[in-house]
């Protein structure tokens, strides 16, 4: 009979240990899966946030340089990634020509009804002139990776997809370089804007 008793008493005290177990497992679960549903929002949000910097347009400089005025109230001169168009305001005449007073035109009629714009900076975001390096976008886009939103909203390709400018690496700053590229080689293959002009091709050899 008091082994019986003991047998008992050993039983609930299993019992009673495994219920508390489980009970404090559970709570645990609950505030895991809780702190992991948090980490992921955190982290979804971290991934859908802006980065682009808005500033306002001022005026065109050239084919590939424009003046926009910063957070700060500060006008800053923007050089356009990626991108290289011919020369129509450079200091040494001779180095000025017909092509990049079209391509400077170009760029004046396409940002013509434009207030605001968008900065995406690479590597380096300056130069050694004090320049700003960007990227520069029509829209507030929110995968600057996106092919399409690329052709569409950037400012940097479009005038190479329509061919008032060409693609140029500039290391360290190529995190789109490879489309611009491809967009080159389409506009030059098809006799697109400038293209057609054989002295324009010339430029580039």
């Amino acid at each position: 009979m008091k082994r019986f008793k003991n047998y008992i008493v050993t039983a609930a005290v299993v019992l009673i240990v495994y219920f508390i177990g489980g009970v404090a497992n559970g709570a645990i679960g609950e505030i895991s899966t809780e702190n992991i549903e948090e980490n992921d929002v955190a982290v979804n949000d971290g991934q859908e946030s802006n980065t682009l910097d808005e500033v306002k347009f001022v005026r065109v400089v050239d084919g590939d340089t424009i003046i926009v005025t910063d957070s700060a109230g500060e006008n800053k001169r923007v050089r356009m990634i990626g991108i290289d168009t011919p020369e129509s305001v450079a200091q040494e005449e001779e180095r000025n020509n017909k092509y990049g007073v079209m391509a400077s035109d170009y760029i004046k009629e396409l940002l013509s009804d434009v207030d605001s714009l968008y900065l995406e900076y690479d590597i380096d975001s300056d130069d050694r002139y004090d320049r700003i390096l960007a990227y520069v976008w029509l829209k507030d886009v929110d995968d600057t990776f996106n092919e399409e939103n690329i052709e569409n909203y950037m400012v940097n390709a479009i005038i190479i997809k329509n061919g008032y400018g060409v693609a140029k690496r500039y290391e360290p700053t190529v995190a789109h370089d490879e489309f611009l590229h491809d967009l080159m080689d389409k506009a030059a293959a098809n006799d697109v804007g400038l293209w057609k002009f054989e002295g324009f091709r010339k430029l580039w050899d």
